[in-house]
């Protein structure tokens, strides 16, 4: 089936774009279009549109499309609109069977038709329920169901004519997961598809979605991830012996990525530092990598950003 990935980003690429670039790349029956304002010489691969814009320009384009006022004052905002690009976007996309979104600086993309298939959407029309990548059947009424019921005191309109961020694209109350639930839309989550490590840790510690829209961690076993054969593969030290098993993509939310292998390069270990030259892996391989830190900032930092968004938006409504 043919996909399409909309992809907004705004301000200037991170060092390592030229990898995410040619990871999405080799999936020659999925089409990435690019919206950005870097105009800086990269080497994008057929199946790549970029569009050079502004995100003024977008947030005019995007308030064509609706009778009343839209915010769209930074680029975080942006979360908030991706389950809509379908309906945005339509005239663009409206060849493909599917569309979805994704986050640009920080995923590495596998191979997407071994998880993004007829099987994969029988009986259901959305993939995964993660702002870092989401797919819809692309058909006029599923693209308008944001503006269904969000079974809270607040809707679409509430939620596009306010500068607050609502997490739309995910799991909170309210947001697009939740409406497929309140109107019993079936989802497939694709959890053993996702390779979504957190960033609250400096060792990877993958996360999964339940049925009722939490998040837990379905394994504590130390892990490293590579880039192999336009494939991404997660590595495990399970019970004294490695175990390997392919993703549909690595997500690893704001991480400081070190890169230490020519961004051409196409077959590279993914470790909590960042970009590693490949080497077999092997149990002594994900020890020296999967190393834990008990004293990492990012965790503190998280959580006073996660408190200030809350208390900001719970005083703004």
């Amino acid at each position: 089936m043919k996909t399409a990935f909309l992809c907004p980003y705004f301000g200037t690429f991170p060092k390592h774009m030229q990898l995410w670039i040619n990871s999405c790349g080799t999936n020659n029956d999925t089409t990435f279009y690019l919206f950005t304002d870097d105009k800086q010489n990269l080497n994008y691969p057929d199946n790549f549109i970029v569009k050079y814009t502004t995100l003024e320009e977008l947030k005019d384009f995007f308030q064509s499309k609706f009778d009343f006022k839209i915010s769209l004052s930074g680029v975080y905002k942006l979360g908030d609109y991706k389950p809509l690009y379908g309906y945005l976007f339509e005239d663009l996309i409206k060849d493909y069977d599917a569309w979805g979104y994704l986050d640009v600086p920080d995923e590495i993309c596998g191979y997407v038709s071994e998880f993004v298939n007829e099987e994969a959407f029988k009986d259901v029309d959305k993939l995964m329920t993660r702002g870092h990548m989401t797919i819809f059947k692309n058909t006029p009424e599923i693209n308008r169901r944001f503006m269904a019921d969000t079974g809270e005191m607040f809707n679409y309109r509430d939620i596009f004519s306010s500068e607050h961020f609502f997490n739309f694209e995910e799991i909170a109350k309210g947001s697009i997961s939740w409406i497929y639930v309140n109107n019993k839309w079936n989802m497939n989550l694709l959890n053993d598809a996702v390779a979504d490590v957190s960033g609250l840790f400096y060792d990877f510690r993958r996360s999964c979605i339940s049925d009722k829209l939490e998040y837990y961690r379905p394994s504590k076993a130390p892990s490293i991830y590579a880039r192999e054969d336009g494939k991404v593969y997660g590595y495990f030290l399970e019970k004294g012996q490695v175990v390997k098993r392919e993703y549909l993509y690595l997500h690893f939310k704001r991480r400081k990525m070190q890169i230490n292998v020519p961004l051409e390069a196409d077959k590279y270990l993914i470790v909590p530092s960042g970009f590693e030259p490949y080497k077999e892996v092997t149990d002594d391989v994900i020890k020296h990598y999967a190393k834990k830190k008990w004293f990492y900032p990012v965790f503190w930092e998280e959580v006073k950003k996660s408190i200030v968004r809350k208390f900001t938006k719970n005083n703004g409504r």
